[in-house]
């Protein structure tokens, strides 16, 4: 006896291979979003011609992006390559191992994963060389700031000054701001999915009122925000904003992009 089932409409036509690239077009947007919020805008950025047109509709400025050659030997000349599959599969392991060997942030899995690395023009050994050096001096400017009683931290913000985590830019405002008002840092963050470890956090929270500062709390943040707006060129935060933080707590929130330059308090 023949048995005829009958399926509703579309029933097992789905294309899996439409399923892989829906998952491929939300890694790629979830890179795109990040680079154009958190990559500064003078950092000149290398891609394939997707991803470099994926960057450019989230806003990245097209002038700074590179669009990597099938022939390109390497993607140097650039301060960051966006490491799709297309991009590591010209490079290979060098792209990993010489040409760009730390990751500032990682989206996705497998062969779709997308990597947003450092190059390093120097090599990977200078580079390495640099890094160690800049956290040494990382930490010992943390722990300077740590000894000022017009600079008060939470325990989390202590930790982070103590181990070196914090970007120089960060600790060199925060002294400045420090030598005009009392701080109180509440905490630092900022770090991405998947970055490699070392690389230094770009975000403060401060508290937005201080009793040490003997100001009522519209008058220091006030005061503190407009010390933060003083700063000029390298030292100009990326963002500045007051938010409320998830305790409750009304706090100015310091931002500076990615990637942290190396060798500023050496």
């Amino acid at each position: 006896m023949l048995v005829v089932v009958l399926y509703p409409r579309g029933h097992g036509s789905r294309n899996p291979g439409s399923a892989q690239i829906a998952a491929q077009t939300t890694v790629l947007d979830r890179a795109a979003t990040w680079v154009a919020g958190h990559v500064g805008h003078n950092i000149l950025v290398a891609c394939d011609a997707l991803t470099c047109a994926a960057l450019a509709q989230h806003g990245f400025p097209a002038a700074d992006l590179t669009v990597l050659q099938s022939t390109a030997p390497d993607p140097y000349g650039t301060q960051v390559v966006v490491a799709t599959a297309s991009v590591r599969s010209q490079f290979g392991a060098q792209l990993a191992s010489v040409f760009a060997p730390e990751v500032l942030a990682s989206f996705g899995s497998g062969a779709g994963r997308i990597d947003i690395r450092v190059i390093a023009p120097d090599g990977p050994v200078t580079f390495r060389a640099a890094l160690a050096a800049d956290v040494l001096a990382r930490k010992a400017a943390g722990a300077q700031l740590l000894t000022r009683s017009d600079v008060s931290a939470s325990a989390g913000a202590r930790s982070a000054l103590v181990a070196g985590d914090v970007d120089a830019r960060l600790l060199t405002v925060l002294a400045f701001v420090a030598s005009q008002q009392p701080v109180a840092i509440v905490s630092f963050g900022g770090a991405a999915p998947g970055a490699s470890p070392g690389v230094p956090l770009r975000v403060a929270d401060l508290a937005a009122s201080d009793s040490a500062a003997g100001q009522a709390g519209a008058g220091y943040e006030h005061s503190l925000l407009t010390l933060l707006h003083s700063e000029v060129d390298l030292y100009a935060p990326t963002n500045i904003a007051t938010v409320r933080l998830a305790s409750g707590l009304r706090a100015v929130q310091i931002t500076f992009a990615a990637p942290s330059p190396l060798g500023l308090l050496g």
